[in-house]
């Protein structure tokens, strides 16, 4: 195996903080001045907020904007068309057009200049580097190579790194050709949601009668949902993999953080390219990203030309570790907990279904990780216990069946502070997701 580098930028990946913080500061100042200047959507947010940019003088001063979010880009995108009023290059600069998923709404499309497109690669090999891609790997991408970044944007990225990639898109080739694909290159990197990883467990042994691990996976490339401690050692054992989370959105960055060989939360990459802060989801107030703190996460471009962004919220919430991390690297570490547009009030408590999913999941194989919770009517307000639905195990009693029940009523309401109604329902009740996870049943 060659011997490659421990960092793919060691300079900006090691840089102290307050280093960083001049360079980014300088940054700021001169991005908000190209986005006043050039996007009239931002303009006038930044005249009605008093905004005075002069006094914008570092990165401590974010405060003083105000915030945007995806619903206000998707309006003026609405109502002038195509990248809408936050657009900045001109269109004889801008050489794509990609969206957001659309999991939460009508998609949101972003622009890319050259040099967008070329951080952007840069950000990928940062952010893969530090989850353990290499240039002797070869990926499969299943994912949709239409707006979606996974798929474009994530392959020029993984060929900047190094990487061999197989374009395959799964909803054009099918499943037959990307299981023949898989037998034919054996490609070391599984890329991935962590929920689609189960879905093709299941596929690999009804449709090659081969057990996962038999496919020769090295690495786990898991992004788009949140990888749980159960979830990973279920895929590790299954695939025979290294298994790591990695983070990003076309919102912002394709590629924004990634865990490290500790796997001790994600890594953020986009140091220089993009400022993080932290604040309370309520009071808006900033919150110090410092260790053990929680909050949501808010994102600033400061290289971006095509569609930047202005303390962009995009509503997850996360956990931050902020200590010294054994590989080196000097950025925050984070995971996400949540999401504020999925969170729940059960009776005053803030319930967020990823944190119930990660309980349900700790209880495998009593449980295989499958849960949905039943909503009468639309939330977050809910005026009565839980209603859980729980996929229990394969061939477990009628005792065992009451006491898994019991259990998990215990177990969430002591970690979780809340009462659940669970309801066990049998293994495979639940479509398998191709994509990401599906957390809600909605009766109204």
């Amino acid at each position: 195996m060659p011997n490659y580098r421990t960092y793919w930028d060691e300079e900006i990946e090691t840089m102290p903080r307050k280093k960083l913080e001049k360079i980014e500061s300088a940054k700021l100042k001169q991005q908000l001045a190209y986005v006043y200047a050039k996007s009239p959507f931002y303009k006038k947010k930044f005249d009605e907020a008093g905004v005075i940019l002069g006094q914008i003088r570092s990165v401590t001063d974010l405060p003083k904007l105000p915030f945007t979010t995806k619903d206000e880009l998707r309006q003026t995108q609405a109502k002038l068309g195509g990248l809408g009023g936050h657009q900045c290059a001109p269109m004889r600069k801008i050489i794509r057009i990609q969206g957001t998923s659309g999991t939460t709404g009508k998609p949101l499309f972003i622009g890319l200049t050259r040099r967008d497109a070329n951080l952007w690669k840069d950000l990928f090999a940062r952010h893969g580097w530090t989850g353990g891609l290499r240039p002797d790997d070869v990926m499969i991408n299943p994912a949709d190579f239409g707006l979606f970044i996974a798929g474009l944007s994530e392959s020029v990225g993984a060929e900047h790194l190094g990487m061999t990639v197989i374009p395959l898109p799964l909803v054009s080739s099918g499943m037959q050709k990307l299981l023949d694909i898989m037998l034919e290159f054996r490609p070391t990197v599984m890329f991935s949601t962590p929920s689609a990883t189960m879905f093709l467990e299941k596929v690999v042994r009804e449709m090659l009668h081969m057990e996962p691990m038999e496919i020769g996976f090295k690495k786990g490339f898991l992004s788009g949902e949140t990888l749980t401690d159960e979830d990973r050692r279920h895929i590790e054992a299954t695939w025979g993999i290294t298994a790591r989370n990695f983070y990003g959105m076309a919102d912002v960055a394709a590629d924004m953080a990634a865990e490290c060989d500790e796997a001790a939360g994600m890594h953020f990459c986009a140091q220089a390219a993009v400022i993080a802060e932290l604040i309370d989801p309520a009071s808006l107030q900033p919150i110090e990203l410092s260790d053990g703190a929680e909050g949501e996460i808010v994102f600033t471009t400061i290289d971006r030309e095509a569609t930047p962004v202005v303390r962009y919220r995009i509503r997850d919430v996360v956990r931050i570790e902020a200590g010294a991390c054994p590989c080196g690297r000097t950025s925050f570490r984070f995971r996400v907990i949540g999401r504020t547009d999925d969170m729940l009030k059960v009776k005053g408590v803030n319930v967020f279904p990823a944190a119930v999913k990660e309980v349900i999941s700790s209880f495998a194989p009593g449980t295989t990780g499958e849960m949905r919770i039943v909503l009468k009517k639309p939330g977050p307000a809910v005026g009565e216990n839980l209603h859980i639905k729980v996929e229990h195990g394969h061939g477990l009693s009628e005792a065992e069946l009451e006491e898994l029940k019991d259990t998990l009523t215990r177990t969430i309401r002591e970690k979780l502070v809340f009462r659940p109604v669970i309801e066990l329902v049998p293994p495979d009740t639940f479509p398998k997701s191709e994509y990401k996870i599906e957390y809600f049943e909605n009766l109204f």
